[in-house]
């Protein structure tokens, strides 16, 4: 932004949301939120926020969500809580400008890949599950439990991680 004699230029308006996008979206944000808000208080535990909006389809880098997300959500009084209306304000925004979207098939097949590097089409699900809890922001128990509900294979203990991405892109 330009400074105009000394004046700092006036940051540009948001673009409001429109209405339809909100009844469109309120629904599903109030049910993810509510899956954590177990005793409907209407707050959620802000080590939750991160979960919940992968659940909606926003998957936030952990340096966004630290430093972008979580403070827009806690305004000037952080705790360790998130209010519901704090939440549904800052997701309507996160998936209007479409901020936070997921990566495509191919990126998410390139990363497989380089852990299958024999090309063998899948990943020990224990090698995973140790990638998953030791390398980059580590998963916490529940997330890896719910991933390995869906992708792994219980019978050879692997995640055909081509079969996996396609069921994630239904």
């Amino acid at each position: 932004m330009a400074a105009v004699d000394g004046v700092p230029a006036a940051a540009p308006l948001e673009q409001p949301i429109p209405n339809e996008f909100r009844e469109e979206w309120a629904g599903k944000i109030r049910e993810a939120f509510n899956l954590f808000d177990k005793e409907r208080k209407g707050v959620v535990i802000v080590e939750e926020v991160g979960t919940i909006m992968r659940y909606i389809g926003a998957y936030p880098s952990e340096r966004g969500l630290v430093s972008e997300i979580l403070p827009a959500m806690q305004g000037d009084e952080p705790t360790s809580f998130v209010t519901y209306d704090k939440f549904e304000h800052e997701m309507l925004k996160v998936l209007f400008r479409k901020k936070w979207e997921p990566d495509s098939e191919s990126m998410l097949l390139d990363a497989f890949r380089v852990i299958d590097a024999d090309g063998k089409g899948f990943v020990s699900a224990d090698e995973l599950r140790e990638l998953l809890v030791q390398e980059g922001t580590p998963f916490r128990a529940k997330e890896i439990e719910a991933f390995m509900n869906v992708a792994k294979d219980s019978e050879f203990n692997r995640v055909y991680y081509e079969d996996y991405i396609a069921m994630l892109l239904l």
